[in-house]
């Protein structure tokens, strides 16, 4: 049994940013913009994970974390990044202890940009996701809905 249409199991990884982007994705549990609406859920282990989000500028301390949080996620898991940092640039870009951005380091396929990004702008990345999930499994499945 697949994911159903258009659900997301959402984990989030930090990546050693300021904290700016993840102050946005907890908006996004409360009730003016409630991603369960969605069918949306934060989930606890990247094993139940269909799309991965980071944050941050790839701090040297979580590299490793992140690399084994993307190895155990089932496939197909979209990695989604998520504001300036995670995209190479922003406020920490080219200091020595971080690298290229977390998204650009785990090769995300959906970028959401901002300093950081609205809860609007979050949603509409993770929609971006949950279509591009929706073709993978129409791909592997061509009966499915």
């Amino acid at each position: 049994m697949g994911r159903f249409s258009k659900s997301l199991g959402i984990r989030h990884l930090v990546c050693g940013s300021c904290n700016g982007c993840e102050h946005e994705m907890n908006a996004l549990a409360g009730p003016d913009y409630d991603l369960t609406r969605e069918g949306w859920e934060i989930v606890a282990s990247p094993r139940h994970a269909d799309t991965i989000t980071v944050t941050g500028p790839m701090s040297a301390a979580m590299r490793e974390a992140a690399v084994a949080t993307i190895a155990a996620a089932a496939a197909p898991c979209i990695v989604v990044g998520i504001g300036d940092c995670a995209m190479g640039s922003g406020p920490f870009a080219g200091a020595t202890a971080v690298g290229g951005g977390a998204g650009t380091e785990l090769s995300a396929a959906v970028y959401v940009a901002g300093c950081p990004p609205s809860p609007e702008a979050i949603k509409d990345g993770l929609r971006q996701a949950a279509r591009l999930l929706d073709a993978a499994d129409r791909a592997r499945d061509p009966n499915a809905r």
